[in-house]
């Protein structure tokens, strides 16, 4: 008689543990993965955190970890944004953003680490580009004066731009310095670090790698049933860019978990594609990440169909470069900040139409439906 009578009581605390529930039964997404590991998070009976997936988030956290020591002098800090500014440091603040960006979905705690870390790499992307404009407009005003006579109006013209993009960089330069003092990652990065073991308690292999290869499908439909305003430069077209790159920049710091396979002749599932082995895309690093560890149970794709993901990525950030090159001199030139949304969006209608044919070129290709294919069929 007791048992049936602590029926009720122990269905009742299931239901109170249990996550939230939509109307229809559904539950909500950032909650589902969450609120099921995390309802006993120190149960004896609980199988401990997976060591390979804890060690793919401390491989890309240990590197950044060195930069940021705590109560650095104003020295210490000019130096650690000078070593941040340089290219590697920018390339391990993208590895460990992808993959913050990978779980926040299981993992909404992961948003805090997430944003202190992204507030760094958007910072070396503003002085990136403030150097990036001011080496543009002196190689153009180079080319444009070789073997020509230029007034002195023009002359006079071109120093004026350079010497607002050397101000901006400058000033960028300080800014960067500021906010580098001012970030919590040396407290973050050790703080996630250390409480990597506790969050993927109960998060098995076999989960992991079916959210992971669902997640990267998500990310290739969202890129191409994504609307995008290619008539905008920063909110439309480098905005694509910038989705889509997530996916090669996702399997680079995923070290081993998607593994890539160089198929024989003939047989890439999208044969047209082969013709890309021995460009530059086939020769770019997101092509050839080293995937120093590869997973127990990994899952493996073409190489063949990253080639044009990676092609596309490579055309349009060339395009940007350049059309943010000119923003930034006919910004310079008419004494106005080029972070303004007219400078920003600034692009000419042949890089429109050029950009469009990229896009175009990538969707046609069939690339992004073979790639989804071979990650769903990945079975854990």
């Amino acid at each position: 008689m007791w048992k049936v009578a602590l029926c009720p009581v122990f269905a009742g605390c299931i239901w109170f543990l249990s996550p939230t529930v939509r109307a229809g039964g559904e539950k909500p997404p950032a909650q589902l993965a969450q609120q099921q590991w995390r309802i006993f998070p120190h149960s004896p009976f609980r199988r401990g955190a997976d060591e390979e997936i804890a060690a793919r988030f401390t491989r890309q956290i240990e590197p950044l970890v060195s930069f940021f020591q705590p109560e650095a002098s104003s020295s210490e800090t000019e130096t650690i944004a000078d070593a941040l500014l340089e290219e590697k440091a920018r390339n391990q603040f993208f590895r460990l953003e992808s993959l913050l960006r990978l779980y926040r979905r299981a993992f909404p705690d992961l948003e805090k680490y997430l944003a202190s870390v992204k507030e760094i790499e958007d910072g070396i992307g503003a002085y990136s580009y403030a150097v990036d404009s001011l080496k543009f407009a002196e190689e153009d005003f180079k080319k444009e004066n070789e073997g020509r006579s230029v007034t002195p109006a023009r002359l006079a013209e071109q120093e004026k731009a350079l010497s607002a993009l050397r101000t901006k960089k400058a000033r960028a330069r300080v800014v960067f310095t500021k906010l580098v003092d001012r970030s919590t990652l040396n407290a973050d990065l050790p703080e996630l670090r250390s409480q990597l073991s506790s969050s993927l308690v109960g998060w098995p292999a076999s989960r992991d790698r079916e959210y992971v290869n669902g997640e990267l499908v998500r990310i290739l439909k969202d890129v191409k049933d994504g609307r995008y305003n290619f008539n905008q430069l920063e909110d439309g077209i480098h905005e694509f860019r910038r989705q889509l790159r997530w996916f090669p920049m996702m399997i680079d710091s995923l070290d081993g978990q998607i593994l890539l396979r160089d198929d024989p002749p003939g047989a890439c599932p999208v044969p047209a594609l082969e013709s890309l082995k021995g460009t530059r895309a086939a020769a770019h690093r997101y092509s050839n990440p080293s995937l120093s560890f590869p997973a127990t149970h990994p899952c493996t794709i073409s190489r063949c169909l990253l080639w044009p993901v990676v092609k596309t990525v490579d055309d349009i950030g060339r395009l940007k470069d350049e059309a943010e090159g000119n923003a930034a001199v006919g910004a310079a030139l008419s004494s106005v900040d080029d972070d303004h949304v007219e400078w920003v969006n600034k692009v000419s209608p042949e890089d429109i139409a050029r950009a469009k044919t990229i896009r175009s070129e990538l969707m046609e290709s069939r690339a992004l439906d073979s790639l989804m294919g071979q990650l769903s069929s990945c079975k854990p």
